[in-house]
């Protein structure tokens, strides 16, 4: 069978319904990030790998807040109500596929390090063993809080058994459930139909569905995982080990391909994050989104990049943080300096620390090196910026935009009163405020007159001294 018939036979069902009152938290479990993405979106992501037919999320508590998150994807969402045990959740989506006549995929939304390849390959030797049944186990070394596998003499899995209906001895068995299964349609349907909630929650329970398999003589296949891919997330303790587990996976991917981390466990990337080789990533440092960082580069220690494309041979010093922006080659940035969205700067540039860029172009060259705020300015090349020039781009109602053309000068504690223009090659003088376009290669001074009186100073001591 080709891959697009296979895609056409294959539909998904992703739990998220459950409240994960282990969470203790306001926000429905399945939507606590790993690596910055809730976990139903990975769950999500991975299967739209599959390219399945159609993918179908059960939501119940916090459904309104999934059904945002899920905005945007190819999925659709089938209420759970009331909620009854994931075999009814499973069963809530009778109406939609039920005449769905291929295998049907079914995911939990809380285990999220699930990969496409692991469940590509469940259905691929589902489809091609011919089993009714095929669902996914791990041997793990705590299986608490985990549906035990219970196998007969010869090996055969014969059933899934619930940590609170298990006995002692089931309770000591290592091997786990993990929550994924691939059935036929038919057969699904059929079997959760004789399903029943005579167990310790009262609930119609999804791995009864392995039971009804193996009592009614049909096929059932158990299939073993790496228990890192199948763990599930309840707990927050369990959440951050699934990010850790995340991180170590995507530092070790970025390693392989010739990028130093002088400290995994303190590197932060997301996995669709690109990074060249020979770039050094120091130190609690965080890159995030969908940024791309070239070859050759120096990231931190403790600096924050998201959404932003960086260039070759870039310097990225201590506590700066960058989102949304674009960094040219060579170009030197920070310590503590922040970049906003919409901020470019050019081959060569230095941007200094205590610097704030705001959706400005900052020219091959240029240097804002310490201690100015750059808002909505396009800034040519070759511009030195002094220290404390701010362009004031907002009057309280609209935005305007301040133009610094090549070569100009501009000096310490200029105000530039948008809108303005300062000239190529021109020179505004120390503490300006310049409200006026300036000429090329033009001196601008904008100043108060000096006064001075003569022995005021003393003066004042003598009355302090006599009071």
């Amino acid at each position: 069978m080709g891959e697009n018939a296979k895609a056409m036979s294959l539909a998904v069902i992703i739990l998220a319904a459950g409240k994960g009152v282990r969470m203790n938290s306001r926000l429905p479990k399945v939507l606590h990030p790993v690596l910055k993405k809730p976990m139903l979106l990975r769950v999500v992501e991975a299967a739209l790998e599959l390219s399945p037919r159609r993918i179908c999320v059960v939501v119940g508590h916090g459904r309104d807040a999934v059904a945002r998150t899920l905005e945007g994807y190819a999925a659709e969402t089938i209420v759970q109500e009331p909620q009854l045990g994931t075999g009814h959740a499973v069963s809530c989506c009778g109406n939609v596929l039920g005449d769905f006549g291929g295998d049907v995929l079914i995911l939990s939304g809380d285990v999220p390090s699930a990969g496409s390849a692991t469940l590509r390959e469940l259905v691929d030797s589902h489809s091609e063993s011919g089993a009714d049944v095929s669902f996914v186990t791990a041997s793990v070394k705590n299986p608490r809080g985990y549906g035990r596998i219970v196998r007969d003499l010869d090996g055969r899995a014969l059933r899934v058994v619930e940590e609170k209906d298990a006995t002692g001895a089931e309770r000591e068995l290592k091997e786990i459930n993990a929550g994924i299964y691939c059935a036929r349609s038919d057969f699904l349907w059929e079997s959760l139909g004789m399903l029943d909630s005579e167990n310790s929650q009262g609930e119609y329970y999804l791995p009864g569905i392995v039971d009804v398999c193996v009592s009614s003589g049909k096929k059932l296949r158990a299939v073993a995982a790496d228990p890192k891919e199948v763990l599930g997330v309840n707990t927050r303790e369990e959440l951050a080990e699934a990010e850790r587990a995340a991180r170590r996976e995507v530092n070790r991917r970025h390693m392989e391909n010739g990028v130093t981390i002088t400290d995994p466990e303190t590197a932060y990337i997301s996995e669709d994050a690109r990074i060249g080789k020979d770039t050094i990533i120091y130190p609690n440092t965080h890159v995030f989104g969908k940024s791309v960082i070239g070859s050759g580069c120096r990231v931190g220690p403790s600096v924050y990049v998201e959404d932003s494309t960086v260039g070759d041979g870039v310097e990225i010093r201590f506590s700066s943080y960058l989102v949304g922006c674009e960094v040219g080659d060579g170009t030197v940035m920070g310590p503590f300096c922040h970049l906003r969205p919409e901020a470019r700067v050019g081959e060569g540039a230095k941007i200094g620390n205590f610097v704030e860029i705001k959706k400005s172009e900052i020219g091959r060259g240029s240097k804002v090196p310490h201690l100015s705020y750059v808002g909505d300015a396009e800034v040519g090349e070759g511009v030195n910026v002094g220290a404390g020039t701010i362009t004031c781009n907002y009057d309280g109602r609209d935005k305007h935009r301040t133009v610094i053309e090549d070569g100009a000068f501009i000096g310490s504690d200029t105000m530039l009163v948008a809108p303005v223009k300062v000239g190529a090659g021109a020179i505004t003088a120390a503490g300006s405020t310049i409200t006026k376009d300036v000429s090329p290669d033009a001196l601008a001074i904008e100043r108060a007159q000096q006064k001075e009186i003569e022995g005021w100073a003393k003066r004042s001591r003598k009355k302090k001294e006599k009071s």
